[in-house]
């Protein structure tokens, strides 16, 4: 995804190149050769860069490239910046070029520029290669910046938003997330979300969405899930459950909080959920991490994966089902925020609409044998509660499907015929107060 070379992403007259001198030429060319598979990427001090235009700064990376066997080596690459309001001059490039021998083990120089080279310092350097093959002697101006930046995305929405179309800002929106577990600004979901329709999305990209939803704070007020097509619903969560291995073993790698990853999931079985029956929904989130195959993972295995998730399902749809519920009372909240906030605006998260932009985990649990169960189902002295009596493991998962999807929709349901009528309230006290 990173290589993807659509020119369309990118728009190259917002990229201020006149402004990138000194540290920041620095910071987008690091983030590039990043973004390119550098390794032992850094900063140094000390090359022929030292001249006051660019405060004597320069980078250092190594790459591994096949050589003429076809055997892969690492390559030493050294980068200076030259960051310049014209031509930059002849004799900075000399300098760093000759000052370049001076190093054992060089393999590639790289001269970054804003702006341009002169004719007679590009033959210049021809001509010094041609009786030096080593190091490889590369110029890069403008236009070279442009072509590379043009290929990565990822780097302009992290330096330059504003230089990419919005089709460019989902894109590097979903390279970032799926190639380094890194999320953007909430500013940049505001702006895919209100050109969703326009916008084209993958899979992939959607579920990069949900997870920075997630991880920017909640997903109510821009409710992916809602506003899915039931397909592409399907194919969102298996694009996830099929990389669910993956993803928890990067982000135990990076730090990430994985319980950003545990939510999403959560979220997008409940939403595929409303589609389909419970049955086929356990046998979906099966089939996906097992990705299909003949051989699926051991019991022990499915567990460690889905364990998280299926803890997740029950705990909210507890949390969400007894805080109105007559008959069984927490203590605390399993799942939810402490927050009113999050429960009461819960339902919206599978809504179009959405939600307008404005503990050491111990709880007591009660259950009152004599009260009936609102959402229906079939409880008394002997018989409690499914929703807890179900343990949310991989061998249950067909029982707690069954019940989380006949809980979440009574719930749902019963939220939006209170909005409904709180709108009623409102509208009644305005026109009311229209009239005096």
């Amino acid at each position: 995804m990173a290589n993807n070379t659509n020119h369309d992403w990118v728009l190259p007259a917002a990229i201020p190149f006149a402004d990138l001198k000194g540290k920041d030429l620095e910071e987008c060319v690091y983030w590039l050769l990043d973004a390119m598979g550098a390794k032992d990427l850094e900063w140094r001090i000390g090359g022929s860069g030292g001249g006051a235009a660019d405060g004597g700064r320069d980078l250092e990376a190594h790459f591994f490239e096949p050589d003429g066997e076809g055997e892969i080596r690492q390559q030493r690459w050294w980068i200076e910046c030259k960051g310049r309001t014209g031509t930059v001059e002849s004799h900075e490039v000399k300098a760093a070029v000759n000052n370049a021998l001076a190093y054992d083990g060089l393999d590639r120089l790289i001269i970054a520029t804003n702006t341009q080279y002169s004719n007679p310092t590009l033959d210049w350097v021809k001509e010094w290669q041609k009786k030096h093959p080593s190091p490889k002697v590369q110029l890069w101006d403008q236009a070279h910046l442009e072509r590379y930046l043009s290929r990565h995305p990822d780097v302009v929405l992290r330096l330059f938003s504003e230089a990419l179309s919005m089709r460019g800002r989902a894109q590097a929106m979903e390279s970032r997330f799926w190639n380094k577990l890194e999320f953007v600004s909430p500013r940049t979901l505001v702006d895919i979300w209100n050109e969703r329709e326009r916008v084209e999305l993958t899979g992939m990209g959607i579920f990069a969405l949900v997870v920075n939803e997630f991880a920017n704070g909640d997903i109510t007020h821009r409710p992916w899930g809602a506003v899915l097509h039931p397909e592409t619903a399907v194919e969102v969560l298996g694009i996830g459950l099929t990389n669910i291995g993956y993803l928890f073993i990067r982000s135990s790698r990076t730090g990430m909080d994985q319980r950003i990853l545990i939510r999403t999931f959560a979220y997008l079985i409940l939403v595929v959920l409303e589609l389909l029956p419970g049955d086929v929904t356990a046998r979906l989130v099966i089939g996906y991490v097992n990705r299909r195959e003949s051989d699926p993972f051991p019991d022990e295995v499915l567990e460690v994966l889905l364990g998280p998730i299926l803890n997740q399902v029950a705990a909210e749809m507890q949390d969400l089902c007894s805080s109105n519920c007559k008959r069984v009372m927490l203590s605390d909240r399993k799942a939810l925020s402490d927050g009113r906030n999050e429960l009461e605006a819960y339902w919206l998260r599978f809504d179009p609409d959405g939600l307008n932009e404005e503990t050491d985990g111990r709880f007591i649990r009660i259950e009152k044998g004599d009260e009936p169960c609102v959402v229906g189902f079939a409880v008394d002295k002997d018989n409690h509660c499914p929703l807890f009596a179900v343990e949310p493991t991989v061998k249950n998962i067909t029982d707690l499907m069954d019940i989380v999807k006949r809980v979440a929709a009574f719930r749902k349901a019963k939220a939006a015929a209170q909005r409904a009528e709180d709108q009623q309230r409102v509208e009644a006290v305005q026109k009311t107060l229209k009239a005096q």
